[in-house]
């Protein structure tokens, strides 16, 4: 019995560990124009010029559709999973970008000009984060570690009692 709840425990660990790669994996937008975006997906991002290069990774081959206010290009993602797409020309303002591939969608509002940037936030020291970092295990590694901990116990205590 205790050797199954460790295997269990061991197994559960290492999802928590390797888990967030293997859910993640496939579609993803990279960077805005330069702007790393890291695979994220916010609702918004800013960029402070006017023609973005989106990219992005994919399935080897794989076809990803952008649609940037109603217009739409393709780019083609190459043996290594990249894939890239220049836009034209946007107005200074807010524009809904709708990005698909295999089903998967990432859908965001792109503002972009230099005066659309609150360039005082950007370059602030503050030391916080609105967001935080996508993939933090830690309540999910103690809720794991407080259920195996209840079940070893649990166990034990039952035995103690029958005796």
């Amino acid at each position: 019995m205790t050797r199954r709840i460790f295997f269990v425990f061991l197994i559960g660990t290492l999802f928590l560990f390797t888990g967030n790669k293997v859910l993640a994996g496939g579609f993803n937008l990279q960077s805005i124009g330069g702007v790393d975006t890291s695979g994220r997906q916010l609702s918004q991002w800013w960029f402070s010029g006017s023609s973005p290069v989106f990219i992005g990774e994919a399935g080897a081959g794989a076809s990803v559709e952008i649609d940037i206010d109603g217009e739409k290009g393709t780019a083609v993602a190459d043996e290594s999973g990249n894939w890239s797409y220049s836009s034209s020309a946007l107005t200074d303002g807010d524009h809904q970008v709708l990005l698909t591939s295999s089903e998967s969608t990432i859908s965001f509002t792109l503002t972009t000009g230099v005066e659309n940037v609150n360039w005082n936030a950007v370059n602030s020291d503050s030391g916080t984060e609105a967001l935080p970092a996508a993939g933090i295990i830690w309540p999910s590694l103690i809720v794991l570690l407080t259920g195996a901990g209840g079940i070893v116990g649990g166990g034990r205590m039952i035995r103690a009692s029958k005796k």
